[in-house]
């Protein structure tokens, strides 16, 4: 690891996720394309009735450490959101909801 690798913050995306079964690939792969590669992002299942935990599954197995999805019953989206800062390692936490797109270099131009 370079010096310049050691000193970059890691940043925790939290996504909370309700039946966005339609639209969460998009946003994953959204995220996945930043800039910014210090980045963990951490899905909040929230009770989903569709396919969105299957889809976090298959997401979480293809991406290892990169993607981490955590299952729980639907408490609404503010526990969803603390359920996800509960488990985060970043620095710095950055919020996108299931359904939102972002400027591909949103994180690096922040940091």
């Amino acid at each position: 690891m370079t010096s310049k690798e050691q000193n970059t913050p890691l940043i925790s995306v939290i996504i909370p996720a309700y039946n966005v079964a339609a639209c969460i690939e998009r946003t994953l792969n959204n995220v996945l394309q930043q800039t910014w590669k210090a980045l963990e992002i951490i899905v909040v299942n929230d009770g989903s009735s569709d396919d969105t935990g299957a889809i976090l599954d298959r997401y979480a197995a293809a991406h290892g450490a990169k993607i981490r999805v955590i299952h729980t019953p639907n408490q609404g989206v503010t526990c969803a959101r603390l359920t996800g800062v509960k488990h985060a390692a970043g620095e710095w936490i950055g919020f996108v909801d299931g359904d939102d797109l972002l400027d591909q270099d949103m994180y690096e131009l922040l940091v």
